[in-house]
């Protein structure tokens, strides 16, 4: 067991690393099972999520649908900057070749229209080992966030860690997106 927990990590740490990358997500497909459809869903999805043609996309499943949730366009649309970081790693082989891994999720993001906010979400994955190593096929979080209650961009206050926050004033030091977090710039 305390191989594959340490297996498990170095998948999340490097899981991790790109999902931090600033400004693009899309090498995230390199570590999932592309022999199968995925199966993902993400915290801020909900059943009443809709895609263009109305349709409820709480889940996807298709490649397409999450190569666009991860495009670098999207990102460039919707946020300034966010970090994840998956902790509280917890694995159990269910068969000799697939692990279950529950996780917890903490991210911080700070969206182009709204304040920057923060939460710790509980999720499961369902990796499969390959021969080039484990590669994910099922992804899914619970959001607990107070989000889910009331939208995130109807409070005007700032509510993430402190190390974030140095984050955004650095971003937005390099160039600003003329969002509403308190900023150095002056008042036009």
């Amino acid at each position: 067991m305390a191989d594959l927990k340490q297996e498990m990590e170095a998948f999340f740490a490097e899981y991790t690393e790109r999902w931090n990358d600033q400004d693009d997500f899309s090498s995230l497909i390199e570590m999932w099972d592309t022999d199968d459809d995925p199966y993902y869903r993400p915290m801020e999805r909900t059943k009443n999520s809709k895609d263009p043609e109305g349709r409820g996309v709480d889940i996807f499943t298709t490649w397409d649908e999450l190569k666009d949730y991860w495009s670098p366009e999207r990102k460039t649309q919707l946020i300034v900057t966010l970090w994840y970081e998956f902790v509280n790693i917890r694995p159990k082989l269910v068969a000799p070749d697939i692990a279950v891994v529950a996780f917890d999720a903490e991210w911080d993001i700070k969206s182009i229209r709204g304040p920057a906010a923060s939460g710790t979400d509980p999720g499961v994955a369902v990796l499969t080992r390959k021969a080039d190593g484990w590669k994910m096929n099922t992804y899914v979080e619970a959001c607990t966030h107070p989000a889910t209650y009331k939208s995130v961009f109807a409070d005007q206050e700032d509510k993430v860690r402190p190390a974030f926050r140095k984050l955004i004033a650095e971003i937005c030091e390099a160039g600003c997106y003329n969002c509403r977090i308190p900023c150095r710039r002056p008042a036009s």
